[in-house]
């Protein structure tokens, strides 16, 4: 393949970052800022709050988490600021939502979620389409990811983060300190990996 054909490729595609140029990234938020575009995600720790809040003038103050237990809330707000716009003079950004549950298992997908398709708000404006997971009674305990997909199909740019977040007991009671055994283990007997009964459920806010 040619230089050329190179360089006419690259260009035809959307560039992803992946913890380079402009993106950072922590347990319960990420930030991703160059040439113009400004995005952030953040799990938050009290949606209705943070979304009353916002409603009522500037950005309110992130409180954010990483450990939830059964009947909480997930929810990743997605905010945004960009200096892409078309003729028209409106923005376009979209993301899409991938959880999986702690054996590896899709347990939501959201897709072609709005953040801003039209003239976008002045300063950091939060996503139109607000999605988020409730855990329900019968998900298994343990470690969740969540990777988030977000592209400005303007800019032709794509950035992706991922996320890991814990269901916790709060009954579970600490495990005991192990002793050293003298007599010869029995054999391990694997057992089936138990598939949660139960899906996740969607809601999602559409006011700006």
């Amino acid at each position: 393949m040619t230089r050329l054909a190179i360089v006419l490729f690259l260009l035809s595609v959307p560039l992803v970052s992946r913890g380079e140029d402009g993106l950072i990234e922590s347990a319960d938020q990420c930030i991703y800022a160059k040439d113009g575009l400004y995005l952030k995600v953040a799990l938050l720790e009290d949606p209705k709050t943070f979304l009353a809040d916002w409603r009522e003038g500037a950005p309110p103050p992130l409180r954010t988490r990483t450990s939830f237990q059964r009947g909480d809330i997930v929810f990743p707000a997605v905010m945004y600021s960009t200096n892409a716009l078309n003729a028209e003079g409106n923005a376009d950004i979209v993301y899409t939502l991938l959880f999986r549950r702690p054996d590896g298992s899709i347990y939501e997908h959201l897709q072609d979620l709005v953040v801003v398709n039209g003239a976008p708000r002045k300063g950091i404006g939060l996503c139109k389409a607000r999605s988020a997971l409730q855990i329900e009674d019968k998900d298994p305990f343990g470690d969740y990811t969540l990777k988030v997909t977000i592209t400005d199909k303007i800019k032709n740019v794509t950035v992706e983060t991922l996320f890991t977040f814990s269901v916790v007991d709060p009954n579970a009671k600490p495990e005991p300190t192990p002793q050293q055994n003298t007599e010869p283990e029995a054999p391990a007997v694997e057992s089936p990996t138990p598939v949660p009964a139960t899906r996740m459920r969607s809601f999602s806010d559409d006011r700006r």
